[in-house]
């Protein structure tokens, strides 16, 4: 498994949605035309090229460059690569970040920013247990969303979408969880994969390393 995480996308101004549509496929380049605000937009591409870095890393830059990825969809509407079948891939964004996963197995990611804590929200998601250690912890904005990352990145997995099931989805599963806080930010990846401890060294990306585009 590989992970890429862009950093920082208030970085990125309206210069880089034409950079990105320029090396777009055309579905891919109405999707990102689709969103109203600059933001959206570049989180749309940027996810996409983050993808195709990957892809040149796993298969080659040649290849991929001429057999650009496309999407097909489950019914809950959970991506899967048409034209790289053996290869399995997620994205999440937030406020400031796009981080995208490629494994040669089934996985969710789920990046959030920490913002304040709220009391009503974390009631909702969290079970008793996960809710007296929120509450419980010196910093609970940092603890719930890491909670939250985690069970996002199940549900991503699952390719389900968020269910009934969502304050107890972490003991009805048999994924194995891995969670970075940095920045401000909380990343879970959920997968069934055994990952070194290692899994987020390098994973930090920036514009330059996206030459291709």
């Amino acid at each position: 498994m590989r992970i890429l995480i862009f950093n920082n996308i208030d970085t990125l101004n309206d210069d880089f949605t034409s950079r990105f549509a320029s090396f777009l496929p055309e579905w891919r380049k109405e999707q990102m035309f689709r969103y109203k605000f600059p933001k959206g937009k570049i989180q749309n591409g940027l996810a996409y090229v983050l993808l195709v870095r990957l892809l040149i890393d796993e298969c080659g830059r040649e290849h991929v460059l001429n057999n650009l990825p496309e999407f097909s969809y489950n019914e809950h509407g959970k991506p899967f690569l048409k034209n790289y079948q053996d290869l399995f891939f997620s994205i999440s964004h937030c406020g400031t970040a796009v981080a995208v996963g490629l494994s040669k197995q089934p996985l969710g990611i789920d990046i959030e920013d920490v913002t304040r804590y709220k009391k009503n929200v974390a009631a909702y998601v969290s079970n008793d247990d996960e809710l007296k250690k929120i509450n419980g912890s010196e910093h609970p904005e940092f603890s719930f969303i890491e909670l939250w990352t985690k069970k996002e990145a199940v549900f991503k997995y699952n390719g389900t979408g968020i269910t009934d099931d969502i304050k107890n989805i972490l003991y009805n599963t048999d994924c194995q969880l891995y969670t970075k806080l940095f920045d401000n930010k909380s990343v879970s990846i959920a997968t069934k994969e055994i990952l070194s401890s290692d899994v987020f060294n390098g994973v930090f990306v920036k514009i330059n390393d996206l030459d291709f585009i």
